[in-house]
């Protein structure tokens, strides 16, 4: 968001340490996430089969759950998604 003198009532200074807060904020979210992840994928590191319908593998325990995660995000997208469409036509 760039400065506009003509139609921000908020000086210059204060615009600038109000972005480097949110700055700092984004970093320590990240640090913190981060730290997160890799206390999660220490604790979950033993080898387990998992099984889905026509195959098995053996993989780490975090991987599977990873994939899992990632599989249940992009199946609520295409959820939503449907979900817009079918709305779009019963307005149009």
């Amino acid at each position: 968001m760039a400065y506009d003198p003509g139609r921000s009532d908020v000086p210059l200074e204060q615009t600038n340490e109000d972005a480097e807060g949110r700055r700092i904020g984004r970093l320590v979210a990240v640090a913190v996430v981060v730290v997160i992840t890799i206390v999660f994928i220490a604790q979950n590191s033993d080898k387990v089969e998992t099984t889905f319908v026509l195959f098995s593998v053996e993989t780490r325990l975090w991987v599977s759950l990873l994939v899992a995660v990632i599989l249940g995000a992009l199946l609520g997208q295409l959820a939503e998604a449907l979900w817009a469409r079918r709305k779009r036509r019963r307005a149009g």
